[in-house]
C-alpha cells in the first residue's frame, strides 16, 4: 500500500521519533511529508509504533492511503519528483 504521511509535531523528541519510524517505511519528500509503502502485514506495526510516538492531545499525524490509479495521476512541480520505491526496506 502506498501512503502519504504528514505531521505537525512541536516537540523535537517526539518529532524525531516519528521521523525515524516513517523512514523505516519510506522516504521524506518534504520537511513533514513522507511517501510510504507498506505491505498489509507491516501496516499495523507501523500504526502501533506511530501511536506510541505521538502525544494524541498535542500532535497531528495524517496517513493518507493512495490507490494505484491515484499514483498514476500524481503530479509534482519543482525539485521533488515522484519518489521511486526501492525493492525493499530493512525494518
Amino acid at each position: 500500500m502506498k501512503l502519504l504521511a504528514s505531521y505537525d509535531i512541536a516537540d523535537d523528541g517526539r518529532r524525531e521519533r516519528v521521523v525515524k519510524i516513517l523512514l523505516d517505511y519510506g522516504q521524506r519528500v518534504q520537511e513533514s511529508v513522507f511517501w510510504l509503502e507498506a505491505e498489509e502485514e507491516f501496516l499495523e506495526r507501523m500504526r502501533e509504533r506511530l501511536a506510541k510516538a505521538i502525544d494524541a492531545k498535542a500532535d497531528s499525524l495524517w496517513l493518507v492511503f493512495v490507490c494505484e490509479a491515484c499514483v498514476r495521476k500524481l503530479e509534482t512541480y519543482g525539485v521533488q519528483a515522484v519518489p521511486v520505491q526501492p525493492e525493499c526496506y530493512v525494518v
